[in-house]
């Protein structure tokens, strides 16, 4: 009896299968057609071509497209809010902005989304789940060949954990790299999702040293005796505003009536403090700040700068008749440095946006474990507000290709803040071209922002063989090596160490040898195949980069940058000079921009090293004529 039960279940099972099927291709042929609607919009047709183009790619079938105002027949491919009958099980309510929603119906095909992008990452997602694609970076994508597409049960529904997802890697703002991990972006015109009109450190914008320095001291702050409108050595500005000055508001609002004026669409602005922690300390200033402090004021330090982050009680105040005079738009401050802990006493309004930053966190544990000051103050800014935006920091900004195992902590960092409640992320990565593993690192963060709860291990594996090949077992081994090791030494890694620092942990010669003879292996296995290769020895260049740097200040020894010649004096290692024309060419030829954020070209680097090595060279001519003998 319990044997006919199980054969008739499969059997109906079978049966509801194949009456979901809904073949799109046949041997490279396909009845289907693409339907939208009649007055369909610009995101809508997009959706219908790139699915069109991508099935052609797959299968070699040009698949029609059609309008809605058509006979309806069975093999359609219903794309966005078309008039059909099957639309009306979609959830729209529930989509919000960029929701998509994925159904086989076995006669037709629905993809739909939110009024947003939601269909146009509706298609992608059909791509990539259920066709196979992949796009691992804005140059490298995988589509696979059927010439039959039969498809089964489909029923998807995906809402983002975030609702402003910026993943910020030069590569990642690709058009298409963007609208297929479902980013957003601060840069760029409005149809290209831009909802922002000024993006942080805007307070020199509205108000500048070169423009009233001179004239009004007493706008910028006041600390050390005295009023600070200069610049520094670079052009930026020394200090902060004055934000209890009257006369701020008045030219502030001024000024951002009319960028409104000339750019209206956009709904945030930021009205925020300059990139330093010279807050003003004016009677008017402090007496804000004391009032409003919350218990307990704590210390905090970066750029090797300390500071009592009690500025939110003078700027939020500002803020707030700010965004009185601008109830339709939305005004952003940062919640950094000086002005990070909440205040007591203040409530942001509806239409002030707090920017979160955590840079003072460790790097090496999720956030949660490794600064619970920053989830206490996180915590207090809930209570105040739901808009807010998190500003989290996932490279080391000081030695931009450089090792940094931080990798294990993206998916619990992202996990927490969504479990907080938290509706919008910017993860701040690499602003400079290339890094270490920039390609791998965006990846994982696009996919997280869009679900933390994915399984990030799959996630690395399916990156690591697409773009590695026959390299990427050796390549994860080598992540997972530096990864416990950096665990196993508990040092606290943060975003402007330098690989010197770890030479004793992590990264000790004997570890070094290790991923280096990972690497080894990793080029071997791909010698045949130029263009991974490539890939690998990009991977390599972090490891290299800490070589140089420990070279350098270790000096001789063995792993310094100098050998003893026979009358004792200091010559340049062969393999240090080779590696370092090595690792130079490779950055240039691969666009690496800036070794450090803003600074220190490759050329740059290269140069300082061969005066390094010529400097210190004794009993010779310098470098040049040393490193003709090897």
């Amino acid at each position: 009896m319990k044997r006919l039960i199980f054969l008739l279940t499969l059997v109906f099972f079978v049966t509801i299968t194949k009456a979901q099927q809904f073949t799109l291709v046949s041997q490279g042929k396909s009845n289907a057609r693409i339907i939208i609607p009649e007055k369909a919009g610009v995101v809508e047709i997009q959706a219908a071509k790139v699915f069109q183009d991508y099935i052609q790619r797959i299968s070699g079938a040009l698949i029609p497209i059609a309008t809605d105002n058509t006979k309806p027949l069975a093999g359609e491919i219903l794309i966005g809010r078309v008039s059909r009958p099957e639309l009306k099980d979609v959830p729209f309510g529930k989509l919000g902005k960029d929701g998509l929603y994925i159904r086989n119906t076995g006669k037709r095909l629905v993809i739909a989304g939110g009024t947003g992008k939601g269909v146009l990452y509706g298609v992608y997602t059909f791509l990539e789940e259920y066709m196979g694609c992949r796009k691992y970076s804005s140059k490298v994508s995988y589509v696979p060949s059927r010439k039959t597409i039969v498809l089964n049960s489909i029923h998807d529904i995906q809402i983002p954990a975030f609702t402003y997802r910026e993943d910020f890697y030069p590569d990642a703002y690709d058009p298409e790299y963007m609208d297929w991990h479902k980013l957003d972006s601060h840069f760029g015109g409005h149809d290209s999702g831009n909802e922002w009109g000024y993006w942080v450190h805007t307070a020199n914008q509205f108000v500048s040293a070169g423009e009233f320095g001179k004239t009004h001291p007493e706008y910028f702050s006041f600390y050390q005796g005295r009023r600070h409108p200069e610049a520094d050595p670079s052009g930026s500005p020394e200090a902060q505003l004055c934000w209890t000055n009257p006369d701020i508001l008045d030219i502030v609002c001024k000024r951002l009536k009319s960028a409104i004026g000339e750019n209206p669409v956009p709904q945030y602005w930021s009205v925020s403090q300059n990139d330093n922690t010279n807050y003003c300390r004016c009677p008017d200033c402090s007496r804000l700040d004391s009032i409003h402090a919350a218990p307990g004021a704590r210390m905090y330090s970066t750029h090797r700068d300390s500071y009592s982050a009690t500025g939110m009680g003078s700027l939020l105040p500002f803020i707030n008749q700010v965004a009185d005079r601008f109830p339709d738009k939305t005004i952003s401050t940062l919640a950094y440095q000086y002005t990070r802990v909440p205040p007591v006493g203040i409530v942001p309004r509806k239409n002030v946006n707090i920017m979160l930053c955590n840079i003072e966190s460790p790097r090496n544990v999720p956030i949660e474990i490794g600064d619970t000051a920053f989830c206490h103050d996180l915590n207090g800014w809930a209570r105040l507000t739901g808009n807010i935006i998190i500003w989290d920091y996932v490279v080391q900004f000081r030695n931009l290709v450089s090792p940094f195992p931080n990798l294990r902590t993206l998916k619990p960092n992202l996990q927490y803040l969504h479990s907080k409640g938290v509706q919008a992320i910017f993860e701040e990565a690499n602003p400079e071209k290339g890094g270490e593993f920039a390609e791998l690192r965006a990846y994982l963060i696009a996919k997280l922002l869009w679900n933390p709860d994915l399984d990030v291990n799959r996630l690395m594996d399916d990156f690591l063989s697409g773009y590695y090949g026959h390299a990427s077992k050796m390549i994860r081994a080598y992540i997972d090596l530096l990864h416990d090791q950096m665990e196993k030494s508990g040092v606290k890694l943060g975003i402007y160490q330098t690989p010197v620092e770890e030479k004793e942990t992590f990264l000790s010669d004997s570890l070094i040898r290790i991923y280096t003879e990972l690497f080894n292996q990793a080029e071997k296995a791909v010698a045949g195949s130029p263009e991974i290769l490539r890939r690998v020895k990009t991977a390599r260049l972090p490891l290299e980069y800490a070589i140089l740097e420990i070279a350098r200040d270790e000096k001789t020894g063995k792993r310094g940058a100098f050998m003893s010649a026979d009358d004792h004096s200091l010559r340049p290692k062969p393999e240090i000079v080779k590696m370092l024309y090595d690792f130079v060419y490779l950055c240039i030829s691969t666009n690496v921009s800036h070794l450090r954020e803003g600074s220190v070209t490759p050329q740059q680097y290269l140069e300082n090293y061969n005066k390094f090595l010529e400097e210190n060279t004794t009993g010779g001519s310098g470098m040049t004529s040393s490193t003709r003998k090897p």
